[in-house]
């Protein structure tokens, strides 16, 4: 087990190593900063935006925003899709919003949310309308995995509800709502980016990156690039520890 861990790390550091290689070369081959810069010029602004004021007020802008879309989303999906799981009429009837909504692409989204709102609201708009649809469908797919036998033995018994709740429906969602959660936080700071960028709140990553752009200092779009990607994975990290907890809680 412990040679296990041990060779994947060893495989991580190897392709991380490779990727700053190939990169490093690249830039070298380009030959001009402003097109793409090195990961030391990278990595050197980077460090110039750790230790500037106002970096951490743009990344707790931009966390806060994530974290309450993502939130209002998962509630919201999780509360559907229990009602679409649980009731046929329901699911029927909000199959064609669930349709719309999933098709109409993002970035037709943050285009209408910018005429219908100011652009703090614009985020967490566009992220709740991308990752509700995601966490609703898991949530009526897990449901619809439970043993149509167990569901007319609680009926005939007359077990209460609130014990079929937790008993019977919430262990067979759990990994279908895992795997929802893991995707849709993903999609999240995707959107989010993508919609600063648009709408340009007064403070957030995606605001700064657009800043750096107009002002040609690519090394900044790369530095705060970086911090994006290290915020998805802190994230996913939390989040795979929390599900390896929680079904094993219900194993």
């Amino acid at each position: 087990m412990k040679a296990s861990i041990y060779k994947n790390k060893l495989v991580t550091v190897s392709s991380i190593l490779t990727l700053l290689i190939v990169w490093a070369l690249a830039a070298a081959v380009v030959g001009k900063e402003i097109i793409l810069p090195s990961p030391v010029v990278t990595l050197t602004q980077l460090y110039r935006l750790l230790t500037s004021g106002g970096f951490w007020v743009h990344l707790s802008a931009t966390l806060s925003r994530g974290l309450i879309g993502f939130g209002l989303s998962f509630l919201a999906g999780l509360l559907v899709g229990l009602l679409s799981g649980l009731r046929p009429s329901f699911k029927t009837f909000f199959h064609l919003w669930l349709t719309v909504i999933r098709s109409t692409p993002s970035m037709a989204l943050i285009l209408l949310a910018l005429i219908w709102f100011e652009s703090d609201a614009v985020t967490l708009f566009v992220t709740f309308l991308v990752v509700f649809p995601l966490i609703t469908q898991n949530v009526t797919e897990g449901l619809g995995q439970v043993d149509p036998q167990l569901k007319e033995m609680a009926r005939l018994y007359r077990v209460r509800f609130p014990t079929i709740l937790f008993r019977m429906y919430l262990p067979a969602i759990i990994p279908y709502l895992a795997t929802a959660a893991a995707a849709g936080l993903g999609l999240t700071w995707k959107v989010m980016i993508a919609a600063e960028v648009l709408a340009y709140p007064r403070l957030g990553i995606g605001a700064r990156m657009d800043t750096a752009r107009t002002y040609l200092q690519t090394p900044e779009v790369f530095a705060w690039t970086i911090v994006v990607i290290a915020i998805s994975l802190f994230f996913d990290r939390i989040l795979n520890t929390l599900i390896r907890k929680e079904l094993l809680y219900w194993e």
